[in-house]
């Protein structure tokens, strides 16, 4: 059998050949050996501190610093480093001075072990290097009896850990240059390379230490890993005791400010009531504002609660104190009667109002005996909370916040405002919970008129007295303003943590998983409802037995929006049964949203597969804070929670643990956060049964879709009607736990983030009648504006405006090309007809000229029947023939003159050549002419003024053939004549022409001498103007 010391040589030669092999791959692939290796860049010399990147010191690659899960590791200096213990940096302790930590903690040892503190002068005088020296001088000439070095060798090593980490702390608080230097190193890992202590630190100095990780070739991991266990750790590396003392206190310290941070903040004001003493009570306050509504309603002396007093039995405050009244007042039964038939308290001073009035009872004794109402009303405030332990506990709940009663009642004890008004109050700089409560106790006329409505509240300042009174008592209590996650959903709050990544996803109202999402449900029942949130109050008109009439104005409008409104406007205003009021505010509400998204998300497949798709991230829903939904929502921003968790370094575990504390021990607005954690219920249980996202439809839209990311919404209270388009919505800057923080640390980042506001949405509406008015009072300036009149009108209209002149000018710049259109029309016409009519006279002359000729040469008589014409002219019509109609042959190809001779023919000529141009072929944009069916049906009709607008704007280049002689230069726009083809020579009018018959005797002429030859005209030579093809070309 092989032996342990056999097995360790393999497994050490395994471990050799393996980091041979790898330092072989990084040699290999230096883009590994740099994604992970991490050389520092910061060196703590100036402090003391040494880093493996010092001057003088060049590492290989695998032996620089590393970087571990939350930062690198840092080593520590012997003791002129400044996070040595042995630093020479005085501390103070019972009043005592002891000049470093470890002569503190030697000091303690000694004088726990019974050694006189005269013998510890000379400790104290020593250097810090010699003092474990002198201690041992000391232990051993004062050694305890029965003890020696070895039986108090365990004693002394627990001792001087529990005692250097103690004056530690204790250099902590008087030395801030200490902890600054401590926390600056943030979460790297602390080597003490101390070469004289191998307990305290690793017994090498940090050359040797860097030295030593280059030749052994070990990580950071493996590093981390010596550092944690004894096993398997080398035996020239120490224990770094102090090291971990160092990261534990710097652990302490981090947690001390965090806690400082998440703390409530309170001030001590005066009450209005005086004790023993005949002073103010004195209570504490902070600046969260609790309306009591939801559910602290039954805290109001405005709800319906009976409550008993000396066997008397009342239905609320308000009832007790004004039967108090009538009785002062020496009012029979019947008038105390109407008092207790009254069914809301808030009815009861207007009762009370007609009972005196019918009474006849002078206003004088009416106001004698109002002073004592308020002492009664306290009174039955009082035995209220003291007979009932549930409102003992809810009072305590409300933690330090400032109590306001917004009901509609006497003005004296209740609130004028509201609550979202007193928290952009309270946003302010100069305002906090002192000054309001100044206000509130101070008479009208010594408040602002801007905030006298806030002055009264009576009730609530005498609700935060009585709790201040049991908050002294033994009875410190503080129940949830909701049941637990285990009540509700049998699901504990630790199996959601454990699942949560870091990663944390927002969502607003207006997103698709909220109830306010217009998604069409289907009810167990078989109804059809237009949204979760009808569901949501049908269940609630159920539940509280609601009267038809206020289920009706709940669940009448579809929108899902106005039916969340009106069912918190209604169970606002309602009186409940306490029971009911409890139970629906703490587990009902919640239960019933659960199976409300439930059905959506089992109805809407897209929907479920978004928020699969969010895995395992923290949902939070944002919106400000109120008292009526103070568990549903976080309470804040998007922006100003995830700048707020920044700040405070708060991880989403963290977070959850404190959503789920009860709301006095929360951060002040700091929400419960439950309909996130619904959906992430929702979210497992679809896991849990197997559905995957990718077997889903996708939703089709964008992720701030889906999540309503930076929506008006965020600003959205539910019992109180919302405008999307009110600019509040987007500028408006409310108290939060961001703001509250940025005031209090005075940070300007933290701050800016806190008061960052939305850009209100451009209203696209425009007044049309406003804007013909400024159109008007412009075109009346001319060419004057006014700048102050234009100053006086919105933007929206000006640029309104402008685009209505626009219009015009667009108008009138087509009524010009028309314009132009017709002119260039009218010319073409114009310049044909001159061109036809100076053709027909160049013919005619030729004619006539030709004709004087023959007559002056050959004597020649004119006979009725004439020969072919002499080249050049046209063929002369017989006498005979003049009086026929004239008739145009019809062809494919249209004649370019008539066949009859004389004026007629050349008439006819000019005619058809004038009918061809306006009807014959299509004239589109200055090309050349198409020919086609001079005489068909279409050759007479004239073209549109549209038509030929359409065909003249746009001039482009002619279709065929060279442009004609007389044009060229010029515009294109006048027609030209297409040149003959060779092969329409045969087709062309000269081949077409009639001779006319011949007469029975016709005296010849002599022949006169043969023409001279003309070289033969090219195919496609175009005739210049006036130029007409003779016969011999023919």
């Amino acid at each position: 059998m092989f032996s342990f010391e056999y097995f360790l040589k393999i497994l050490l030669l395994f471990q050799y050949i393996l980091n041979i092999l790898f330092q072989y791959i990084l040699d290999g692939h230096p883009s590994l050996a740099n994604n992970s290796i991490a050389i520092s860049c910061e060196s703590y010399r100036e402090k003391g501190t040494v880093s493996l990147a010092s001057p003088g010191f060049k590492p290989k690659p695998f032996a620089a610093l590393i970087m571990q899960e939350a930062g690198e590791i840092v080593l520590i200096g012997n003791e002129s480093d400044i996070l040595h213990s042995g630093y020479s940096h005085a501390i103070s302790e019972g009043g005592k001075r002891y000049p470093s930590v470890n002569h503190y903690a030697h000091s303690q040892i000694l004088l726990s072990l019974g050694i006189k503190e005269s013998k510890l002068l000379d400790l104290l005088a020593v250097s810090t290097r010699d003092v474990p020296n002198k201690a041992r001088d000391l232990l051993l000439d004062n050694m305890p009896s029965g003890h020696d070095l070895n039986s108090l060798s365990s004693y002394l090593s627990t001792s001087r850990h529990s005692y250097t980490m103690q004056g530690l702390r204790i250099r902590v608080h008087q030395d801030k240059a200490f902890e600054r230097c401590l926390m600056e190193t943030s979460q790297c890992l602390l080597i003490v390379c101390d070469s004289k202590d191998k307990e305290l630190g690793i017994g090498m100095e940090e050359q040797t230490f860097a030295e030593w990780i280059s030749r052994e070739r070990v990580d950071a991991e493996q590093i981390s890993y010596w550092m944690m266990n004894d096993i398997g750790r080398p035996q020239n590396l120490g224990a770094n005791q102090l090291g971990y003392f160092l990261m534990w206190l710097r652990h302490e310290i981090k947690d001390g400010k965090k806690a400082s941070m998440l703390k409530p903040r309170y001030v001590q004001v005066e009450g209005i009531t005086k004790d023993q003493n005949d002073k103010p009570v004195q209570m504490n306050v902070n600046e969260q504002i609790i309306a009591l509504t939801g559910v602290f309603r039954p805290l109001s002396n405005y709800f319906a609660m009976r409550f008993e007093i000396k066997g008397d039995v009342y239905r609320s405050v308000e009832h007790y104190a004004y039967e108090k009244l009538f009785i002062s007042l020496k009012l029979d039964d019947k008038c105390i009667e109407k008092l207790n038939t009254t069914v809301n308290p808030i009815h009861i001073p207007l009762v009370a109002q007609r009972v005196f009035e019918s009474q006849k009872i002078p206003q004088s004794a009416i106001d004698g005996k109002l002073t004592k109402l308020d002492r009664w009303r306290q009174q039955g405030m009082k035995h209220k909370l003291g007979n009932n332990d549930y409102l003992k506990q809810l009072l305590l709940s409300s933690g330090h916040a400032l109590l306001v009663d917004f009901a509609e009642g006497d003005p004296a004890w209740t609130c004028g405002s509201s609550e979202a008004e007193l928290q952009r109050l309270l946003a302010k700089d100069y305002v906090d919970a002192k000054k309001l409560m100044g206000w509130m106790k101070e008479k009208e006329d010594k408040v602002p008129s801007a905030v006298r409505h806030i002055c009264g509240n009576k009730t609530g300042i005498l609700l935060m007295e009585l709790r201040e009174r049991m908050a002294n008592s033994d009875n410190q209590s503080r129940i949830p303003l909701v049941m637990s996650l285990v009540q509700i959903s049998h699901l504990d709050l630790s199996t959601l943590s454990s699942q949560v990544s870091s990663h944390v996803i927002c969502f607003t109202a207006e997103s698709v998983w909220h109830p306010l999402y217009p998604a069409e449900i289907t009810a167990p029942g078989g109804r059809i409802l237009p949204s979760p949130a009808h569901f949501v109050a049908e269940k609630a008109i159920k539940f509280f037995s609601m009267k038809k009439l206020d289920a009706e104005y709940i669940m009448e409008d579809k929108s899902s929006r106005v039916c969340w409104q009106r069912l918190h406007e209604v169970l606002r205003t309602c009186s409940p049964d306490l029971e009911k009021d409890t139970q629906w505010w703490m587990v009902q509400r919640h239960a019933v949203i659960k199976e409300a998204l439930l059905l959506m998300l089992e109805q809407h497949p897209p929907l479920l597969r978004a928020l699969l798709d969010t895995h395992d991230a923290l949902i939070v829903y944002c919106s400000r804070f109120s008292s009526m939904e103070a568990e549903l929502s976080i309470g804040m921003r998007e922006s100003d929670l995830r700048a707020w968790l920044q700040h405070v370094e708060l991880e989403t575990k963290n977070l959850m643990e404190l959503c789920n504390r009860p709301l006095a021990f929360r951060p002040p607005y700091l929400g419960g956060n439950r309909l996130g954690f619904i959906l992430m219920e929702l979210r497992r249980e679809f896991v849990l049964r197997g559905v995957f996202p990718s077997t889903l439809p996708d939703l089709g839209i964008g992720a701030d879709a889906i999540l309503g990311s930076d929506s008006a919404t965020e600003s959205m209270l539910c019992d109180v009607e919302f405008d999307v388009l009110d600019e509040e919505n987007y500028v408006g800057i409310w108290i939060n736990p961001c703001l509250m923080l940025a005031k209090d640390t005075g940070d300007k980042e933290l701050l800016a983030a806190a008061v960052r506001t939305k850009a209100p949405p451009r209203m696209v509406s425009l007044d049309e009648e406003r804007i013909t008015a400024i159109v008007d009072d412009i075109d009346a300036m001319g060419g004057n504006l006014d700048a102050s009149y234009l100053s006086e009108c919105a933007p929206e209209e000006l640029r309104g405006a402008m685009n209505r002149l626009l219009q015009r000018l667009r108008g009138w710049m087509l009524r010009a090309d028309l314009q132009q259109a017709e002119m260039n029309y009218v010319t073409r016409e114009v310049t044909t007809q001159m061109q036809f009519s100076r053709r027909g006279l160049e013919e005619a002359l030729a004619h006539a000229k030709q004709k004087t000729m023959m007559r002056e040469g050959g004597g020649m008589m004119i006979q009725e029947r004439m020969d072919i014409p002499p080249p050049g002219m046209p063929p002369i019509m017989p006498q005979s023939l003049l009086n026929l109609p004239m008739r145009r042959e019809r062809s494919p190809q249209p004649p370019m003159s008539g066949g009859r001779g004389g004026d007629g023919g050349r008439r006819a000529m000019a005619g058809g050549e004038r009918d061809e141009f306006r009807s014959g072929g299509r004239y589109d944009n200055g090309r050349s002419m198409q020919q086609g069916g001079g005489g068909g049906p279409q050759s007479g009709r004239r073209r549109s003024p549209e038509r030929k607008l359409r065909g003249d704007l746009i001039p482009n280049p002619p279709r065929g053939g060279p442009p004609n002689n007389n044009h060229r230069g010029g515009s294109n726009l006048t027609p030209s004549r297409r040149p003959y083809r060779a092969d329409e020579r045969d087709r062309s009018p000269q081949a077409k022409r009639r001779r006319s018959p011949s007469p029975a005797a016709v005296v010849e002429p002599p022949k006169p001498a043969p023409p001279k030859v003309k070289a033969p005209r090219p195919a496609d030579e175009e005739l210049s103007d006036g130029e007409i093809i003779d016969s011999d070309e023919d």
